[in-house]
């Protein structure tokens, strides 16, 4: 049965694209928390500096209103993401089920062939002893 092998090729290849999925949706993942801990320490700072300035104390309010959004908005992609690796890591996961199946059945196939082999030499080896039990006897 020499399909098994391709099989397992083709179940190792989804198995290495899904982890290359599940590296990007990652990736994506830390670059929109990023982005809102750089947003954070942006409104830091200038929370900071309207302290020094009160004409930038008048116009914090609606700053940071606007910085609530930017957060709420990027939050919402950001667990998008996270339930997109989820999902990914779930495909995975059941990619790996199925590889580990393939490698399953081609360990019992050698090992089926193998005992087969192993009962033909020995067939062999029973013949040979026969014939010269046999040859001897004359």
């Amino acid at each position: 049965m020499r399909s098994l092998p391709t099989l397992l090729k083709v179940a190792q290849r989804r198995l290495d694209e899904l982890g290359v999925e599940a590296v990007r949706a990652g990736r994506e993942v830390d670059e929109l928390n990023q982005k809102i801990a750089s947003i954070r320490a942006r409104e830091q700072t200038e929370i900071a500096t309207s302290m020094a300035n009160p004409a930038y104390a008048a116009m914090l309010p609606a700053y940071r209103l606007r910085v609530r959004w930017q957060i709420d908005e990027i939050s919402v992609q950001a667990r998008a993401k996270e339930a997109e690796l989820a999902a990914i890591r779930e495909r995975l996961s059941a990619a790996y089920i199925e590889k580990s199946k393939f490698e399953q059945l081609i360990e019992q196939m050698r090992q089926r062939e193998d005992a087969e082999r192993l009962a033909r030499e020995q067939a062999m080896l029973d013949e040979v002893a026969t014939n010269r039990a046999s040859g001897m006897g004359k």
